[in-house]
This record gives structure tokens, sequence and C-alpha cells, in this order.
């Protein structure tokens, strides 16, 4: 359902029925269940990363996708968000980490979950496009994506920018508060889409932004999502009919299946 391009994942889009997309979960074991209940036959499940930390059940969430990835290679496609952002001798580059006392308790020790992780986050991809249409990622894009070559092999920039950075209001690059990456304006994601060839991004990062169903920014061209109860609001999931993409903010909104 995908080609594997080092850090970037085509999907193919003759392969593919329909794409179920998740945004951040952080241990929302109960969304990621009930968003699986609408997984069919010939659909691809794509998670945009941040599955533990926050929330109670990051252990649990982290594991059922890792199973799922074992079972259906070809039909799972997780990304990597910046809480799987690991060096690797289980140090999290990231603040606060909750996953590591919720690990500990749970399987007994940090060292031994990690080796679980670690064989999970070393799977995961930065990026995903459907070629012509959307690129998926964590965080945000920044400007240093000149061809889809970067995506291929990101430097750690980039990475950090894939990972950390936010959509804003003003046009250009600003330093972002999270202390890493950028906050990048309506004229990066229109440079960086044209470069690419594509229409649109659709990331996480920002839960609390899209408690109420997608936030569609920068001339309707970046859309936020979020599958997590744990800061409140709703959850929820687009699904994605690859024989009808969406075409503006209204499709995408029509594409939301809330997990309530």
């Amino acid at each position: 359902m995908f080609e594997s391009r080092n850090k970037l994942a085509v999907i193919q889009s003759d392969r593919v029925k329909r794409i179920l997309v998740f945004g951040d979960i952080h241990g929302d074991l109960f969304s990621l269940e009930k968003g699986l209940r609408h997984w069919k036959p010939g659909d691809l499940l794509l998670f945009l990363g941040d599955y533990a930390d926050r929330g109670p059940n990051g252990v649990e969430v982290i594991e059922r996708i890792l199973q799922l990835k074992e079972k259906y290679p070809e039909r799972v496609l997780p990304l990597k968000g910046n809480h799987e952002d690991y060096s690797v001798d289980g140090k999290p580059l990231f603040a606060p980490c909750t996953l590591i006392q919720e690990a500990s308790h749970r399987r007994g020790s940090w060292a031994v979950f990690f080796k679980t992780l670690y064989a999970f986050i070393t799977r995961l991809y930065l990026s995903a496009i459907i070629p012509g249409q959307i690129l998926f990622v964590h965080g945000g894009i920044g400007n240093q994506i000149d061809s889809i070559d970067d995506l291929v092999n990101p430097e750690r920039a980039l990475i950090d920018e894939i990972l950390w950075s936010d959509p804003g209001k003003d046009d250009g690059l600003r330093p972002n508060f999270r202390g890493i990456a950028s906050v990048f304006g309506p004229d990066i994601s229109e440079k960086v889409l044209s470069r690419l060839a594509l229409r649109y991004v659709v990331r996480s990062h920002q839960p609390r932004k899209a408690m109420g169903g997608p936030s569609v920014e920068h001339n309707g061209k970046v859309i936020t999502l979020s599958s997590t109860a744990v800061y409140g609001g709703v959850p929820f999931i687009l699904i994605l009919n690859m024989d009808k993409l969406p075409e503006d903010e209204k499709d995408f909104r029509e594409c939301t299946v809330f997990l309530d």
C-alpha cells in the first residue's frame, strides 16, 4: 500500500481504498480502539505520532500499534512524533516523559520496555505523501524542504522541523516557544507545497488546537488533527476516500469521524 523510501513513505493510491488518519493519541487507548473499529480491508492506517505520555495507557497504545504493524505490515503506517525521539540508551529528547514511570510500573523496568519501544521507533517514518496531493507529518515543514529527496534523507535540522514546528499566522519563520524548530507562516506552506507539487499538509502536534474537529490554516493548506481526549474536547480521525480526496476545508470536515 506504500513504497518505503528511507524516512519517507509514498502511498500507492491505486492500492488503497481509504486512509484512516490518526493525530496525537497520547496514551488514549480508548480512542485508539474506537478509531480502529472503522478499519476495513483495503484501508491503510496512518498514524501521525505522539503515541504515549500525557494519557494513562501509553504502554498499551505502543504495544497495540506495534502488534498491528507486525501482523499487517503493508496496512499500517506509523510516523514519528517528537514524543518518539529518544537516544539509543533510552533518554527522551523531549519533556515531560511520563512513559518512563508508566512502563517501569507496568512492565517491570524502563530498560526492559525500552527494548520494545526501540524496536518500534526505529521503524517509524518521518513523513508520508499521497503524490500530487497531501504531505503527512507530525509537526510541520520549516523552510528547508526543496524537493522530495530532502524528505527521503532529512538532515537533523529538518528532522527537528518535521517533529517540532508549528504553523503561525504571520509570513516567514519565527522562533518557536518550544525552544526548538520554528513557527512557519502561510508563505512557507505555499512555497514548500509548490516545491513538492503537493496541495496540503496534514499534521498533529497541537491537540488543543483541534479539540472540536480539524483546525484549518494557511488558506486551507494546513490541517491539524487530534485523536486524544487527554486535553478535553472530542477526539477524531480523518477517513480519506482515495477515489475522492478532499478539495477544500468543507471536504476535510466531511471526512472527520468523531470518536465520542
